[in-house]
């Protein structure tokens, strides 16, 4: 079980003022935007989707590494999001960096690779601030230098917050060695994005469906098992989690996460986000709505993963309007992101006046 050792008196109550009125501007700023939407069609932000920048690709290629389930990476530019957003209707996109993030490489190396594409992902926030919000990449095989990147990628390069894979060599995120990262984050009441990525081989069947399909939905589950038997979610509640994919199996089992465990995980689990990523059916959110609140539901692609899923012009989950009561679906689309990063409804709300 994790324990925190309690900051002093002045700093905790100076950090719970900050976080506060952090969380009164982005609230503010979102009711505006989507005030100034109202009577239209429903704004849309989309809470997960990728970069690729040039300099990852070229990285990739040089190590001969593929995109899960052994295709090649889809195709990625600014101005190729910027045209699938037009397409359907996305007032702006919450991009990561995707498995395998940067741990295919050498340690140094992957420290270096996640600096300069950090970087790269401070300069399209620059370029489009009211069209992107970007989360950081960190080469937690390296927890020291990790720590170090989420103080520049955060003050430095104003990153939005930070994105993690499920596991980093078979280390599931609840585990004793990435403490001094989520210290960090809970510190920060930073917004964390968990992306499943593939387990190691000797974890996983001999045969079946590509990784995507079946693995990275336990994968979620897994390190939200992990957090939860460490006490994580408790020891840092802080961090504002986001589980990609509807969070994979975990509101199906909430029941059987909790065996066991000296507490109930059900507060732990509502506070989780949850997104609709390739999960926007009424069967797929049935779960979701029940472990959470409508709050923290949010829209989600996962483009350019899913570019296949897009081929023609329109809404770009139109079945959300049969999973999602009316009066949820602006909070759904764009208020409840948008409450969580305040410089992207801040950008958004100065760019329509």
């Amino acid at each position: 079980m994790l324990h925190r050792s309690p900051a002093p008196t002045t700093s905790r109550s100076t950090r719970r003022g900050y976080l506060g009125s952090l969380s009164l501007t982005a609230a503010d700023a979102a009711r505006g935007v989507l005030h100034r939407s109202s009577g239209g069609p429903h704004l849309q932000v989309d809470a997960h989707a990728h970069a690729l920048p040039p300099r990852y690709r070229d990285a990739l290629r040089a190590a001969g590494v593929k995109a899960p389930g052994g295709l090649p990476f889809p195709a990625w530019s600014e101005s190729a999001a910027l045209g699938f957003m037009r397409r359907y209707g996305i007032r702006a996109q919450v991009v990561s960096i995707s498995d395998p993030g940067v741990e295919f490489l050498p340690v140094q190396a992957s420290i270096e690779l996640a600096r300069e594409l950090n970087d790269d992902l401070a300069d399209l926030v620059r370029r489009r601030p009211d069209r992107f919000a970007a989360l950081a990449v960190l080469p937690l095989r390296d927890v020291p230098a990790s720590v170090q990147e989420v103080g520049r990628a955060l003050d430095d390069l104003r990153l939005d917050g930070v994105g993690l894979l499920s596991n980093y060599d078979g280390y599931y995120l609840g585990d004793p060695r990435f403490r001094p990262l989520l210290q960090e984050l809970d510190r920060r009441g930073a917004y964390v994005f968990v992306h499943p990525t593939s387990p190691l081989p000797a974890d996983k069947p001999r045969r079946g469906l590509p990784d995507p399909i079946v693995e990275f939905p336990f994968e979620t589950t897994r390190t939200v098992e992990s957090l939860l038997r460490a006490g994580a979610l408790q020891a840092y509640p802080r961090i504002r989690w986001h589980l990609a994919h509807a969070g994979g199996l975990v509101p199906a089992l909430t029941d059987r996460l909790a065996r066991d465990l000296p507490y109930d995980p059900s507060p732990a689990l509502a506070a989780l986000r949850y997104d609709t990523a390739l999960s926007a059916s009424p069967w797929a959110l049935a779960g979701v709505r029940a472990v959470a609140p409508p709050e923290h539901l949010l829209l989600a692609t996962d483009w350019p993963f899913t570019t296949l899923l897009f081929l023609f012009a329109g809404t770009a989950q139109p079945q959300l309007r049969r999973s999602v009561p009316a009066e949820e679906l602006p909070g759904v689309l764009a208020g409840n992101i948008l409450r969580e990063l305040p410089r992207l409804a801040q950008a958004i709300g100065a760019a329509r006046g």
